[in-house]
């Protein structure tokens, strides 16, 4: 996914996405991805050596000179430390990913129950991180909820590790049991997107408090949608996922009053993200994207307002519930994304889209991404029953759920109202 910022995405985004910072351009990323790829699967060293004819072999570092020479990329930083840290990133999160699935594997589990945390495992450092240092020799079990931040790599050129520990080993490492689960502390950070303050936990470098590869090995995306996002794939639809109206949740705001001018709609839809007309926000969605909040979500290509009918009036139907659109961006159930055939456009759109239901309420929030920039539509779905009540459209929101899966809200007390 093209990205400007290293922290345009952070955390399990990265389950979903390859990225480079600040490479925009799809040939450039599909390069650096297959670059990447030629890593992982044939072992390519970072740098080039000499074969035993002579002969130059390239690493890494040559394909990134290959690739920036090709594209004309005007990259921040030194070469090598540019190379590095896009290789070494990339690799050490792929390892992690691999290792997390391999040891959640439930015939692993019941063999190795026990994880242990090892400093340096990859690589020990010239200077080692203290609290790194700490955790080291730390043995817990394989499912303690310390695992979901710190699991290594917990920073930029973190060689940590995870060693998984059978009942036997634990006894040999002079242990009766696990160790304690130690508390997760936090510190006020800012986040580097948004600029929110954040209570964000010690030791990890900013973005890395996320265990790589969970959100694959937990079973949170079907086992029919873990393949690459592509414009010719006809994914399965949603075989394997509850319906919509069996996770409803009842919503915590109320539809806005009818009749009102165009601009309170919008004032009220930017009040819940604490901006106002005119002055963009960033905000990080449940899938750890940053996206951009603003009025311009509310406008068409042409600059006229998606809020007003034919006749210059505000539509009713999709301006009363914007706040409640708002509260599905903020916390949704699902959050999808796919490419889509805009024929006016003649060119793919990546759209991504985000869906929460309720009892009363089938709402869709949709930010499209393309070439063309970030664009957002909403809508609002609902039918009248016999007893002339509004009741959810339940069908037709869950013709929206294609693609690939981003994100999935863990928990199911949905119909509890917690």
């Amino acid at each position: 996914m093209p990205t400007n910022h290293w922290h345009d995405l952070l955390h399990h985004a990265h389950d979903r996405a390859f990225v480079v910072a600040g490479a925009t351009r799809d040939a450039l990323i599909e390069d650096f991805q297959a670059a990447i790829d030629d890593a992982l699967a044939k072992g390519l060293p970072f740098n080039g050596w000499l074969d035993k004819t002579g002969v130059h072999q390239p690493g890494f570092i040559d394909r990134f000179d290959e690739i920036v020479r090709r594209h004309g990329w005007d990259h921040k930083g030194g070469r090598e430390w540019r190379a590095r840290v896009i290789y070494e990133t990339n690799l050490k999160s792929a390892h992690a990913a691999g290792r997390y699935r391999q040891m959640t594997d439930p015939d692993v589990l019941k063999v190795y129950p026990y994880w242990e945390y090892v400093h340096g495992l990859a690589r020990v450092p010239d200077t080692p991180r203290e609290d790194h240092e700490a955790w080291s020799g730390l043995v817990l079990p394989a499912d303690d909820p310390w695992w979901q931040t710190y699991y290594p790599p917990n920073g930029w050129k973190c060689g940590c590790g995870v060693r998984p520990v059978s009942r036997a080993k634990l006894k040999t490492l002079g242990k009766d049991g696990p160790d304690p689960s130690p508390p997760i502390e936090t510190e006020r950070r800012p986040d580097p997107a948004t600029g929110q303050i954040l209570d964000y936990p010690k030791g990890v470098d900013m973005g890395w408090a996320y265990a790589p590869g969970r959100s694959w090995a937990s079973g949170l995306v079907p086992r029919e949608l873990q393949q690459p996002l592509g414009t010719q794939m006809q994914l399965p639809g949603i075989v394997q996922l509850p319906e919509m109206a069996s996770i409803a949740r009842p919503l915590k705001t109320r539809k806005l009053a009818s009749g009102l001018p165009e601009e309170a709609y919008v004032e009220a839809f930017l009040a819940e993200f604490d901006t106002s007309p005119d002055t963009p926000e960033l905000f990080r969605d449940k899938a750890g994207h940053a996206v951009v909040i603003s009025d311009d979500l509310f406008r068409r290509p042409d600059g006229t307002s998606k809020l007003v009918n034919p006749r210059g009036l505000p539509s009713s139907s999709r301006a009363t519930a914007l706040v409640q659109l708002a509260e599905a961006l903020k916390d949704p159930d699902e959050i999808w994304i796919d490419w889509e055939w805009h024929a006016a456009r003649n060119a793919w759109i990546l759209k991504r889209r985000y869906l929460r239901a309720a009892p009363d309420l089938a709402g869709l929030i949709i930010f499209e991404w393309s070439r063309f920039g970030w664009r957002g539509t909403t809508a609002y779905n609902a039918e009248s029953g016999k007893s002339g009540k509004r009741r959810p459209n339940f069908n037709q929101i869950e013709t929206w759920r294609h693609g690939v899966l981003l994100f999935r809200r863990e928990t199911d007390k949905s119909n509890t109202g917690e």
